[in-house]
């Protein structure tokens, strides 16, 4: 069984969300699975994890669909092991994704099941990663899925990346997710043509980079009450859920730049 490696998390400054962006809508026009999980071995290698891993948890589809359509860098080991071991019905990872709104913490995870806890030994044990964090993504009405990340440093750094990071990895979740559903469609990506005017444009590259309401309004010349309007009308030109969802898409159809997921000048 090969050794676990150290990950070296990248701090605040360092992490290159760009440039994963960018990795993700170039590499959408081509989509395939497998490619997509060499994109995701990058992008875990750029930011010091050990692996990111997408599962679909369509409410309306089977537990198999769900394995088969999961965009995984886990070792073929583990995923061999996690399918034959069923581990997919116990996995409290999966249970709380189906109802989890926000990012959570593997070690948050009440494990009252032993056989979830034996679960995570078994993971650990295989090279999934001491730390887990999952990140839920809620794309379309009846769609939803969860990205997760995982690392191995220590305790401290995880903390550190977590707090320094977090609206970063939502938004890479939400591109994530995009590029998965494009690898999955056999008509990838069948976009309307959309356009979004220079107002909604701005308001949603500012959102991009993780401001607030009042911080896009202080930014630009609109009121809070604008700028929500403006990010409202560009969600639902483009189909989305909710504002990160819309960043996501409108990356991935080449809308706004991937570059609009930097830190603000």
């Amino acid at each position: 069984m090969p050794k676990p490696r150290l990950s070296v998390l990248h701090s605040h400054d360092d992490i290159p969300v760009d440039s994963a962006a960018t990795k993700l809508t170039d590499w959408i026009p081509g989509a395939s699975t497998e490619g997509l999980v060499e994109i995701l071995k990058e992008i875990a290698a750029e930011f010091g994890l050990l692996h990111i891993s997408y599962v679909s948890l369509d409410p309306h589809k089977s537990p198999d669909w769900a394995m088969l359509s999961s965009v995984v860098t886990y070792s073929k080991e583990w995923q061999r092991r996690y399918f034959l071991k069923k581990y997919f019905h116990i996995d409290p990872v999966i249970a709380k994704g189906r109802h989890a709104l926000l990012p959570f913490d593997w070690d948050d995870l009440t494990l009252e099941d032993p056989n979830a806890a034996e679960m995570f030994e078994d993971a650990i044990a295989h090279g999934v990663g001491r730390y887990g964090l999952s990140i839920p993504v809620k794309s379309r009405p009846n769609g939803r899925s969860v990205v997760s990340y995982t690392c191995d440093s220590s305790r401290e750094a995880w903390e550190r990346f977590k707090g320094a990071n977090m609206v970063r990895l939502q938004q890479l979740s939400a591109l994530i997710d995009t590029a998965a559903r494009a690898a999955a469609a056999t008509s990838k990506l069948p976009p309307p043509e959309v356009r979004l005017s220079p107002s909604e444009e701005q308001c949603l590259i500012w959102a991009a980079r993780g401001k607030t309401h009042q911080e896009i309004a202080d930014i630009s010349s609109f009121g809070p009450a604008r700028v929500r309007s403006h990010l409202d009308t560009a969600r639902h030109k483009l189909s989305c859920v909710n504002v990160t969802h819309a960043v996501a898409v409108a990356i991935a159809r080449g809308i706004i730049p991937a570059a609009a997921l930097r830190d603000s000048p």
